[in-house]
């Protein structure tokens, strides 16, 4: 059973596609190759065989160094054959393979993650071409996180790491509910609730959000005349609600929120599409012998025995007679024959003439 793999390693855990599905395990070795190698070896050993082909997804902005480096470290971990896709083309030929975009149209896509969020224009032509020039920048959902967190602390004048921890929910869940409330430990020991409303956690966050959606703005604006016909959400933070309506109220352009692990199912298609097609096995067809006929004997009668007794007594009598003949002289007289015609080739005619 041949199979394909499409592998998007993010900050919090490794999304695997397969043709079976998607899932996401949290990253359990240090290095990418390892984490690659390890997840491999699962997949090895839960299906029986090795995948035929694998395309893991890697930043747009990751410099040749960086690539050739992990290509080296996955080479030395017996990986040598895996695919490298930069992760907005992964994410957009995951969008193109259910939306079937139309030739010429164009898509950004913006992915808001942890770490940072990453603005990409590209241009379906055949393929999909870079258009414009990418941008990052450095605000992902880890500095939202820690804004909702001191936010509360200095509401209610207490830090622990269980009340970080619940303030991460609380930004969340803030994406369903208007109201969140989140319960901590007073300094008298006393347990208590703080209440963290959508609007409130919207006004802390706003600063940040501009700053990401003022990079789709000139990302957008360096594509010319290919202006995005749609923008792609890409990333846990692009579920805040506040994301998604900035960007239509400021570019009234629409907006589409991509699945989750879109980037690794763009992958996965990616390494099924180089996947070679089985060849036909060439079938030979031995021909039918042909079988003829038996010919039929005319059967011997008496009548027809009695004829044929004639002819022969006749052909020989015949052949008597004129044997006893006298022989006729015969001389070869040459006759004179007029030379063939003479052949004519089409004329040639001059030039101007």
């Amino acid at each position: 059973m041949s199979y394909q793999v499409g592998l998007d390693l993010g900050s919090a855990g490794t999304t695997i596609a397969t043709g079976s599905g998607v899932t996401t395990n949290s990253r359990r070795q240090p290095t990418p190759a390892r984490e690659i190698a390890n997840v491999l070896d699962d997949l090895t050993h839960r299906l029986g065989e090795p995948p035929s082909r694998v395309a893991m997804t890697h930043p747009l902005c990751w410099p040749h160094e960086h690539l050739e480096q992990l290509r080296q470290d996955l080479i030395n971990e017996g990986r040598a054959d895996v695919l490298f896709v930069p992760a907005p083309h992964a994410a957009a030929i995951a969008f193109d393979a259910d939306a079937q975009m139309p030739e010429h149209s164009t898509v950004a896509v913006f992915d808001f993650g942890a770490t940072g969020c990453d603005v990409t224009v590209l241009r379906k032509q055949g393929v999909l071409l870079l258009t414009g020039q990418p941008e990052r920048v450095e605000v992902g959902g880890f500095d939202l996180d820690e804004l909702v967190a001191e936010h509360v602390i200095a509401k209610i004048g207490t830090h622990s790491r269980e009340l970080v921890r619940s303030c991460v929910e609380a930004k969340e869940l803030l994406g369903s509910y208007p109201e969140v409330r989140i319960p901590y430990v007073a300094t008298n020991g006393e347990v208590r609730e703080v209440r963290l409303s959508r609007l409130e956690f919207e006004a802390v966050i706003r600063p940040s959000v501009e700053l990401v959606i003022d990079a789709l703005e000139r990302v957008a604006s360096s594509a010319g005349l290919c202006l995005p016909d749609v923008i792609l959400l890409v990333g846990g933070s692009s579920r805040i609600p506040l994301v998604a309506r900035e960007i239509v109220e400021r570019l009234h352009i629409p907006v589409m929120r991509a699945p989750d692990g879109a980037a690794a199912t763009g992958a996965y298609l990616e390494a099924r599409q180089l996947e070679p097609e089985p060849g036909e096995q060439s079938t030979v067809e031995v021909p039918v012998p042909r079988t003829e006929e038996p010919k039929k004997r005319i059967p011997t009668t008496p009548f027809i025995a009695a004829g044929l007794l004639v002819l022969v007594l006749g052909g020989g009598w015949f052949a008597h007679d004129a044997m006893n003949q006298p022989q006729m002289r015969m001389e070869n007289t040459s006759v004179q024959l007029a030379p063939p015609g003479t052949a004519e080739l089409p004329r040639i005619s001059e030039p101007g003439r």
